[in-house]
This record gives C-alpha cells, structure tokens and sequence, in this order.
C-alpha cells in the first residue's frame, strides 16, 4: 500500500513555514509529500525516492551553482515533492534557470528563512504525515473488517459490491475475464455489455496468481482512503471468487465423473440420471449432443488458447440457450457435451464448426441429439464421425454422423457381407492400377460419385483443376472399363470406392 503524506500547499500553510516564499514550480504545489531529508552532498542521483523533499542550504554545490538546476532534473525524474532552500549563507541566490527548471516540470522550490533550524521543519512535517498514515491504516484495517465479515458470513457478492460502491460514492462493477458483468451496484447498472462511464477506472482481480476478473470504478478522481477501499475491495473481490472457482471447480469434477458414468454405458436407470442430473443442475428436458475433437495433445492442455478460446464459447453459448454444457478432456482429444432446451432449434454444430476451422491440426466429429439418459449413443456416433468421415475425405475436418450414417451401416453389415469381393468385381483392374503405379484413382472416383457426378466440386474436394477430374476419370473408365451413366451402376461404385476407403486406413 503506497501511503499519502501531504501536498506541498498544506505543508507551507504550518506555522513554522510562515515566512516561506514560494520561488518556481507553482504547478506543483499538489505534489505530496510522503518524505523530508537534507541533502549536504553534491552526488544525489540514484539516492531520491518518490514524494521526498529536500532542504538545503547548497554548501556541497557552493562552487557550481549551476548544479542547483541539474537538482531540479534529478527531482523531476524521481517524482520528487520538491527542494526547500536557504540560499543567504552559501549560495547567496537562487539561478534563473533553476526557477526556470522548476516551472518547467512543476518542481516547487523553496525559499527558507535563514534563521530556522531543519529540526523545527521536519518534525511537524513527519509527524503530520506520520499521523495521517496512522489514520489511513486504521480505517484501512476497518474496512478490511467490514468486507471480510461480508464474505465470511455468507452475505453474497452483492453485499460486498454495494458496500464498496457506498464508501467509493460511486457506481462499481466487477467483471469476469470474458466481460461479462459478474455483480454491480446499483444492480440496475450491471446488464451485459454496457459500457463503463467516460471517467471510469478499473483495477485487475487476482486468483491463482491468474487474472479473474477487473473492478470497474465510473469515478476518475479518488482520494488516498478510496484508494485503500479500492485495495481491499480487491483482495475480497478475490476471496469471493476464489470461493466461487472452488465451488464451480467442485462441481464441475463431480459433473465430470458423473457423464463419465454414462459415457462407459454404466447401467443407470432413467429416473436414476434424471435425480443425479438434477442435482448437479442438469434438466431432464435438455437433450444432449455430443462433439469429439481430435488434435495435438498441446491445443488441450489446461491453458493453452484453444482451451481458453473453446470454454468462452461454450460458456456463452450455454448460458444465451440458459443451460449447462460441460468440456471434457481425455487426452489427445476433447469432449463438448452440448445441452439445448427441447423446444430449442439452434444447432451447436453450426457454432462449433466456425471454431474449429480456424484451428488447423483438428477434427470433430458431432453426434445427434438424445436425452441425457442416452448420451452415451451420441458419444458413439460422434466417435464414429471422427473416423468415418476422416478416411473418406482427409482434407475435410468437420464430420456429423448423420452424413455418414450409411457408411456406418455398411461397415458393419461387412462382418456378416463379403463387400471386398464386390468391390474386387467392379473395381478390382483400377485397384491394381493404383497400387503399381502408387496413382490415387480411387479417391478421386469417390470424390465424384460423392458429389453427383459434379467436376467442380470433385474439384474443389480434391485441390486440383477440374480439367485434372475430367481426365482422371477418363483414365478410369479406360483402366477399369467401367460405364457410370446410370444411377444403379453409379450407387455400386460409390459403396464400392467407399468401403475401400474405410476399410484402408492409409
């Protein structure tokens, strides 16, 4: 805590300083003065602190008064309050460009009266300044009390921000680190996204050694104890969120362990969820989606942005739909349990896939939507997105598994199917072809029937001209010797160029 003294003005208003003349530097007379000290040596540079005055008689600089405005440069770059000097025995007067110095950067300089001892100065000075420092620590320690007693009785933010805002006399809010107004008084000011007053200041709020949150203050001008409110309304601040990020860590673990319950098929009755979601604030007329996103281990590590960045958007999300989400991390992927109210037609997919696309090295796949109960069917299907769709198309990286539904069927009919001889029927040649001339025909035959039968946007699909796509497939009609006119015999292909794909994961 910086404690103030006193300003230079109230200092030349003691009795002792009467006869005092102020010589320069009038702009700074509001300097406070938090230090008194005598400076008999000529080398002072490195030894002036912040709010010091200095009295000299100017013995040590006797023989150079031009030294006198280099003193005025030393106090100006300390932040110094100013110099008080007794000019008659040593120096004789003061120079012109010393009280030129002193106007120039707002240093008050001093005249004495020759006949008045140091001592009679610095003690009333020290002592007033000591005085108002014991009165500021005093009503510091109260106002600790006041708010810490808030806190420790369980009265809420809410008590905290309006005694605050009343020993401030001002307008307060307390923000998180997304923005978003966690408490303001008067609680009429605290809608979301206002914004703070012209004059308005703000202060960080620590937990963890992370910033928090900010306290916003719609008030410019504060006085040395609404200062040291502002430092303790800081610390409660911190308190209270540090409750709050105990409360919130708790409750997400346990939330955690409990959709880890139900994503490993544990067999929980309906009423058994309902009763665990409810107590864990999860509605049971909220359905659940689930997105899976596949990367580099880093992008998931507790702070790093893609986490940071995932979790506001989740947070905002969920609270615009006013629901519960959660973000689960197994390892070198990341689970989104996406809630919606039941009667909610926005899609989390659309959301997820904007995000996503500005961050490369990732793939998600998004299951569909059941009730909490049956999450673990979503948590399924999103797996099989992921691995589905990226062994179709490895440029895409955003898959849901109402896409690729079909293939999942077909791969698992292939257990109780011979496809591979289907697929050695009708494209076996260009399978040969491929793999002695290492050529990536059969992709490029999907991509097409994929896109029905379009150039461009096999194309498009494929990062090449679509004159490439024309005269691949002509290769391919003459390698395979296959016809595609015809819906049947384009479907047989497509199922065919499709399981290949799935079942070679290179």
């Amino acid at each position: 805590m910086k404690f103030n003294g006193m300003t230079v003005r109230e200092m030349l208003n003691l009795p002792i300083l009467k006869d005092a003349r102020l010589i320069s530097g009038a702009g700074g007379l509001d300097r406070i003065v938090r230090y008194i000290d005598i400076m008999e040596i000529p080398d002072i540079e490195g030894w002036l602190r912040e709010g010091e005055l200095i009295l000299t008689t100017g013995y040590s600089i006797r023989h150079d008064p031009g030294l006198l405005t280099k003193l005025v440069e030393h106090l100006a770059k300390a932040g110094a309050a100013g110099v008080a000097l007794k000019p008659e025995r040593f120096i004789h007067y003061i120079p012109q460009a010393m009280i030129d110095m002193g106007n120039r950067h707002n240093i008050p300089i001093i005249q004495l009266p020759d006949g008045i001892p140091y001592v009679d100065i610095t003690y009333p000075v020290m002592e007033l300044i000591l005085d108002k420092q014991g009165a500021l620590l005093r009503r510091s320690e109260e106002i600790y009390k006041t708010l810490t007693s808030l806190v420790l009785n369980n009265s809420g933010i809410q008590a905290v921000a309006d005694n605050v805002a009343e020993l401030l006399r001002s307008p307060i809010r307390v923000v998180n680190r997304a923005g978003d107004v966690l408490v303001a008084s008067p609680p009429g000011s605290q809608e979301q996204e206002q914004p703070p007053a012209s004059d308005a200041r703000q202060w960080d709020i620590t937990v963890d050694k992370q910033t928090a949150g900010k306290l916003i203050v719609e008030k410019q001008q504060l006085d040395a104890l609404e200062l040291v409110c502002i430092e303790q309304a800081r610390l409660v601040f911190a308190l209270e969120l540090m409750r709050r990020k105990i409360a919130d860590d708790t409750e997400t673990r346990l939330r955690g362990n409990f959709f880890e319950e139900l994503l490993m098929g544990l067999p929980l009755s309906i009423q058994d969820v309902e009763n665990k979601g409810r107590q864990l604030g999860l509605a049971p007329e909220w359905t659940w989606e689930i997105a899976m996103i596949e990367g580099e281990r880093s992008y998931f590590e507790e702070h790093a942005a893609f986490m940071g960045k995932i979790n506001e958007l989740i947070s905002r999300e969920s609270r615009n739909r006013q629901v519960r989400s959660h973000v689960l991390r197994q390892g070198d992927r990341l689970l989104l349990l996406l809630s919606s109210p039941r009667t909610d037609d926005r899609e989390w997919s659309e959301s997820i896939k904007r995000f996503v696309r500005s961050w490369s090295h990732v793939r998600t796949g998004f299951g569909t939507k059941y009730p909490l109960w049956e999450i673990q069917r979503s948590y399924v299907e999103a797996k099989k997105a992921v691995m589905i769709g990226s062994r179709l198309d490895k440029i895409q990286r955003f898959f849901r598994y109402d896409e690729v539904e079909l293939f999942s069927l077909l791969l698992d009919s292939s257990d109780y199917v011979n496809f591979d001889s289907l697929v050695e029927k009708h494209l076996g040649k260009l399978l040969e072809y491929d793999q002695e001339n290492g050529t990536d025909l059969m992709v490029t035959l999907y991509h097409y029937l994929a896109e029905g039968g379009s150039l461009i946007e096999a194309a498009n699909r494929l990062y090449i001209h679509r004159n490439s796509v024309k005269y691949r497939l002509d290769r391919i009609k003459d390698i395979a010797d296959i016809d595609l006119d015809g819906m049947q015999k384009r479907l047989t292909y497509y199922l065919c160029t499709a399981f290949h794909l799935l079942k070679n994961k290179g």
